[in-house]
């Protein structure tokens, strides 16, 4: 059966027709088969499936649409990234004194620009592994580090915080030099259009380059280049591993891994970005071992710091600058500025002036010192705990430090302070000798000098004390206030200038912003005046009663420093105890508009008022203008124009400034004895003659006059004057050597009283001496040229001393003795002010040496001595 089977089936397998052969006429056509029916499931699962092709398609189609449309709206408005490839840096200006040593930087940020093959390897990679391991690779954007942003961030919608940075160092270049920094979604699709185009058209090397030296590191600090200035004190080529990743470390956040404000997170974040080099291959194991285990050793930048005390000049620099070239050029142009400081004088000059008002606060102020009070009763155990929470106040001069005061007994107190050396906390004896200065205000009145240094300091006082542990003194910032300038006077360059006690305390310069009445060193140019009327040296003029009406109907009658009056004297002698009602009778005599004329050409005031009192010092002028009038005196005549800026050039060395051309006065001649002198070209005022017998007049205040105090130990010829004002509210010394020229001011800036008899002699005298004796040390003495046809000859003072003046050509000692008084009467303003004539003896019934009625003598206007 099963044989029989397999036969007929393998017949049948023979005789069936093929697939190709169609089947016998004779045969019906096999009907198709029937197809199975599907089910409404299936059908539904069909349509779904093609639905969803259908929905995917339009979702692409409209995610092409949608894309290219946000991309040409965000695209709209963006700015040219051409300004990228011929992008200038803004580069602080730097000034610099007179040997070439930094003496500010100026801009509205701390960058040092550096070309891409000067930025070492290990910064470059640094910065690489800490923000953009794929730099090299990605085309300005990182799609990953985009994507995981975007999906945490909407994970943030609505909590307030800021987006997720996904930026690479291309975005952060686009970032910060193309757009806004303000992170939104809108900004950070314009970052990544940014990126991508500045990427196609600049190499990764420029780009890099942009960014090293463009991001902000801290402290004002743009680029590594100032960030190694800034946090190592060190040349960009000079940092190891440890340092770069220090600076790789601040781009994240530069105020919370700032090495000197948070050192624990700061040496944290340079570890993790060692490791990420290290993982790089950036750095080898051995490498990065050695840098991790190196301490984080932060140090400020000397060089910012700038030279000690030049805040004053520096700031006047500044002003110039920004009048002459911009704002904007001075704080991004990175001028090259040469200044005439002289950096050893201008710390002898801040030394001097601090001394000096030191010294009058000591025997004047009493003690004001207090800095604070610690209300602790356990302070003898605690004080080590509260000292550093002490702020140094502004103004310290070196070595001086706080203190807080342990106990206070007869003969010493006991301070907490520390040592002087090493600043660890340590407790010093304060002697009372050290303090008796101290005197204490009692009710409002200065008290005697204490008996005790209980009478002064209470345990839980905070002050400022100096010196030894074993012996340390009572310190503490003056009130009072004064200027230094000094000049070369053959150019006008200023060589040093102190605006106050502190540029830290007030940046403001009373040496140049002060307006403050000369007093009686304005005499100078009176006098000179009347040399050039050809008025000698020893003619007399009357020292006595000055009456005067004023334009309003009152009566003007000054007087004398000493209340008193000689009749008559020689000039000279006039000038060297500075006389006012002698030099009011003799600008009678010469005329008030001889004076302004004089006045206004040697540049102390812009137009004198027309009165008496100008004649004695009753005008508004500053330091800076009267040092600059003397120096015009000591150029005979010349006038000088002061100046501070020697050149300035801009980045690629183009010369932008250059002071005016200086002359040599016997470069050709010139001999050993006799070296080549630089003068800068200036109109001639005043007659030089007539200027020479003032430079001699002037010798004689220094050598016989109110000016002694100014020359003591200084062997060189010294020309000069005082001044003092009204009530003694400003003292001044102006004085000159053929070399130097140096002027000093000393009050309080609200105008006060400095005490009776606080002269310009006996306030700024020592402080122009101090200065001056360590600014002359070494020279040798060189005395003011006599012009030709000039001769010195002997006259004598009113006590028979005699003394050596100069005459001019056609003059002799005693010549003018003949013609009378000069000066003289009561006369009205209403008038030239040019009236007066000879007078035969004093008015009013006066007697030489007697006062004038104290009721009648008008002290409001005018100098005192």
């Amino acid at each position: 059966m099963s044989d029989q089977n397999d036969d007929f089936s393998a017949g049948e397998r023979l005789s069936r027709p093929s697939r190709n052969t169609p089947p016998p006429r004779h045969q019906p056509a096999r009907a198709p088969k029937r197809q199975k029916r599907r089910s409404p499931i299936s059908r539904l699962f069909s349509f779904f499936v093609a639905s969803l092709y259908r929905l995917v398609f339009l979702a692409i189609i409209a995610g092409i649409v949608l894309t290219g449309g946000a991309f040409l709206y965000f695209s709209a408005g963006l700015p040219s990234i051409e300004n990228l490839k011929t992008y200038k840096p803004p580069l602080e200006s730097r000034v610099y004194t007179s040997n070439f040593q930094l003496l500010a930087e100026m801009g509205t940020q701390h960058s040092i620009y550096v070309p891409y093959d000067q930025i070492p390897p290990v910064v470059q990679k640094a910065f690489i592994s800490a923000e953009d391991r794929l730099f090299w690779v990605e085309p300005g954007i990182n799609p990953l580090a985009i994507l995981r942003a975007g999906l945490t961030d909407i994970t943030r919608i609505g909590s307030g915080r800021r987006p997720l940075g996904a930026s690479t160092i291309t975005q952060q270049v686009v970032k910060n030099m193309l757009l806004d920094n303000h992170i939104t979604f809108a900004t950070k699709i314009k970052e990544a259009i940014l990126a991508v185009r500045v990427s196609q058209a600049m190499s990764k090397q420029q780009v890099l380059t942009l960014y090293l030296n463009e991001i902000d590191l801290g402290h004002n600090s743009f680029g590594v280049a100032a960030a190694a200035q800034t946090y190592f004190d060190e040349p960009l080529s000079q940092l190891d591993i440890a340092q770069a990743a220090t600076l790789a470390a601040l781009p994240k956040a530069p105020t919370n891994y700032d090495p000197f404000l948070h050192p624990q997170d700061s040496l944290q974040r340079r570890n993790f970005i060692i490791g990420r080099m290290l993982a790089d291959g950036a750095i080898n194991a051995t490498q990065a071992a050695t840098a991790q285990a190196e301490p984080l050793l932060p140090k400020a930048s000397t060089a910012q710091q700038g030279v000690p005390d030049g805040g004053y000049f520096a700031d006047a620099v500044h002003a110039q600058l920004v009048q002459q070239f911009g704002a904007n050029a001075v704080n991004t142009g990175g001028l090259i500025v040469r200044t005439s400081l002289n950096p050893a004088l201008q710390q002898v000059a801040a030394n001097a002036v601090r001394d000096g008002l030191e010294d009058y606060d000591h025997s004047y102020s009493g003690w004001h010192g207090l800095i604070s009070h610690i209300a602790d009763p356990d302070i003898a155990a605690d004080w080590q705990t509260m000292l550093p929470k002490q702020h140094n106040p502004p103004g310290l001069r070196p070595g001086w430090r706080i203190g807080i005061v342990l106990a206070a007994s007869r003969d010493s107190a006991r301070i907490g302070t520390t040592a002087p050396n090493t600043g660890t906390p340590a407790t010093g004896a304060l002697p009372l000798a050290n303090m008796r200065w101290a005197r204490p205000w009692i009710h409002g009145y200065m008290g005697a000098r204490p008996a005790s240094t209980a009478d002064v300091l209470h345990p839980g006082d905070v002050i400022i004390v100096s010196g030894d542990l074993k012996s340390l003194s009572l310190e503490q910032i003056p009130k009072v206030q004064g200027a230094l300038i000094s000049m070369d006077p053959a150019t006008g360059r200023i060589v040093a200038m102190v605006g106050g006690w502190s540029h830290d305390m007030s940046p403001y310069n009373r040496a140049i912003q002060a307006q403050r009445q000369p007093g009686s060193s304005v005499k100078p140019l009176v006098y000179l005046t009347a040399m050039e009327q050809n008025i000698q040296p020893d003619a007399q003029v009357l020292d006595g009663p000055f009456v005067q009406v004023m334009p309003d109907g009152s009566v003007y009658r000054p007087g004398n420093y000493e209340n008193s009056f000689q009749g008559p004297v020689p000039i000279f002698h006039a000038l060297e105890q500075s006389l006012n009602l002698a030099t009011l009778h003799l600008a009678r005599q010469i005329g008030l508009p001889a004076i302004a004329n004089t006045f206004q050409s040697f540049g102390i005031i812009n137009k004198m008022p027309p009165y008496y009192p100008s004649a004695i010092g009753a005008i508004d002028t500053t330091l800076w203008k009267m040092t600059a009038a003397y120096a015009t005196l000591d150029q005979y005549g010349r006038l000088v124009t002061p100046s501070l800026i020697d050149s300035v050039t801009n980045p690629d060395g183009t010369v932008l400034y250059q002071a005016p051309g200086e002359q040599c006065a016997n470069c050709v001649n010139g001999s050993p004895d006799q070296p080549p002198q630089l003068t800068t070209p200036g109109q001639q005022v005043a007659d030089a003659d007539s200027v020479y017998q003032m430079l001699t007049m002037m010798r004689g205040v220094v050598l016989r006059g109110t000016g002694v105090p100014a020359v003591k130990g200084i062997p060189q010829p010294v020309a000069g004057k005082t001044g003092t004002t009204n009530n003694f509210n400003d003292a001044w010394f102006i004085g000159f050597t053929p070399g130097l020229v140096t002027g000093c001011w000393v009050g309080f800036d609200t105008p006060t009283s400095l005490g009776n008899n606080e002269t310009g002699g006996n306030v700024c005298g020592p402080i122009w001496n101090e200065y001056m004796k360590a600014a002359l040390k070494d020279q040798p003495p060189v005395d003011f040229a006599t012009p030709p046809g000039m001769t010195l000859n002997q006259v004598p003072e009113p006590d028979g001393t005699m003394v050596t003046e100069a005459f001019k050509p056609g003059q002799s000692p005693g010549a003018q003795s003949a013609n009378g008084l000069l000066g003289g009467g009561m006369d009205s303003l209403g008038g030239s002010g040019s009236g007066g004539g000879a007078l035969s003896s004093p008015q009013n019934g006066g007697a030489p040496g007697a006062p004038p009625p104290s009721s009648s003598i008008d002290n409001s206007l005018g100098g005192l001595y």
